[in-house]
């Protein structure tokens, strides 16, 4: 097999290096609930059970609930988001894969059932800038403003008392 453009190609990469920032953002957190509970809460459908604030518009989804390959969009932070859900393993896994103009965030999440009437969820955030104001945002990330961890405790908050826990003032602009 000829790989010679490919390999050429390669080379410049290397020597130039990567033009845009990836970071990657770990969380895990255990929940007093079953992996089909806290699997159907992964939903863009379900989120406006538990989120405060929450707003989507479906693009396609068969059952109008997460599935594999559903298609929805948001519009929080100033940027608008188109999701993928592009692996469902239900009750053990799904991954989101969603594009702004300036990023886009793979999101990992797997659920262990821990046997003991709690589960753990671990998400892992891929988040790759795709333009020069996507790496300025990266370089300068506040982990003391952690929006995800603020979701987190929103779905415990919510599993643990079926109401939707307020989130803080302006945390989503709601464009919608």
């Amino acid at each position: 097999m000829n790989t010679i453009l490919s390999d050429e190609k390669v080379k410049v990469w290397k020597k130039e290096g990567m033009k845009y920032l990836r970071e990657v953002f770990k969380y895990s957190r255990t929940f007093n609930t079953t992996p089909k509970e806290l699997f159907s809460l992964l939903c863009p459908t379900t989120e406006f059970d538990w989120i405060e604030g929450w707003h989507c518009e479906m693009i396609y989804s068969q059952s109008l609930y997460h599935e594999y390959n559903c298609i929805f969009k948001t519009d929080y932070f100033n940027m608008d988001e188109v999701w993928v859900i592009s692996s469902f393993d239900k009750n053990k896994a799904i991954e989101f894969v969603r594009v702004s103009e300036h990023f886009t965030i793979k999101v990992d999440v797997k659920i262990c059932d821990n046997l003991d009437n709690s589960v753990t969820g671990n998400w892992v955030l891929y988040v790759t800038a795709l333009t020069e104001e996507g790496n300025d945002i990266l370089r300068n990330i506040d982990l003391e403003e952690d929006h995800v961890e603020v979701l987190l405790d929103a779905l415990a908050y919510y599993i643990n008392y079926n109401e939707i826990k307020s989130l803080p003032k302006g945390m989503f602009n709601l464009q919608n």
